[in-house]
């Protein structure tokens, strides 16, 4: 019979302890790993088709290029989404009918809301939405671009957005269902 010595139960227990010490940092390092990922949108289902397109607006250049907008003054930088926003789409169109045009923006981010919520919820979720963006540029104002209007979540999924007829916004979800959009006082309004 072999008695073990203090000191060799000591290092079994020390190494017994660095496995499981090992072990639930590995597990640790896949759950911040997983949580990065879908914070920055990985998980996003995989019909999108992130696009590459310029535009003009206003007398500004307009680039969607992964994922994210840039607006140029020649090659001034005057604004740019957010860093968590993963713009899928865009449109520059005169929605509103007041005769210059708005930068409409198909993006997908965090939370329902923006920053001012309904009276109603408590508190803003954090699931990746999809949203619709406007905005207006005035060369006037210190904010050159500012939202117009900026939509709570969307109820369906959109693939792309499209030039309806006169100030129509057409919307169309992965499955092929076309929804025509239209301006009405302050903010959007389902035609069809």
């Amino acid at each position: 019979m072999t008695i073990k010595s203090n000191s060799d139960k000591r290092k079994n227990v020390k190494k017994v302890l660095a496995i499981t010490l090992g072990s639930i940092g590995a597990v640790a390092i896949l759950v911040v790993a997983a949580c990065l990922l879908w914070w920055y949108g990985f998980f996003l289902p995989r019909w999108i088709k992130w696009e590459k397109e310029e535009a003009a607006f206003e007398a500004l250049n307009v680039t969607l290029k992964g994922r994210k907008v840039i607006i140029r003054d020649n090659n001034t930088v005057l604004w740019e989404t957010q860093a968590d926003w993963f713009v899928q789409d865009m449109l520059v169109k005169d929605i509103d009918r007041d005769g210059a045009d708005e930068l409409i923006l198909l993006v997908w981010k965090h939370g329902s809301y923006g920053d001012r919520m309904p009276f109603w919820e408590e508190k803003n979720d954090k699931e990746l939405h999809q949203h619709i963006f406007i905005y207006k540029y005035d060369p006037k104002k210190e904010n050159k671009v500012r939202p117009l209007w900026m939509s709570s979540q969307i109820l369906y999924e959109i693939e792309y957005i499209s030039s309806g007829k006169d100030s129509f916004l057409d919307v169309t979800d992965h499955e092929g269902t076309t929804r025509t959009w239209i301006w009405q006082d302050f903010g959007l309004k389902l035609v069809r």
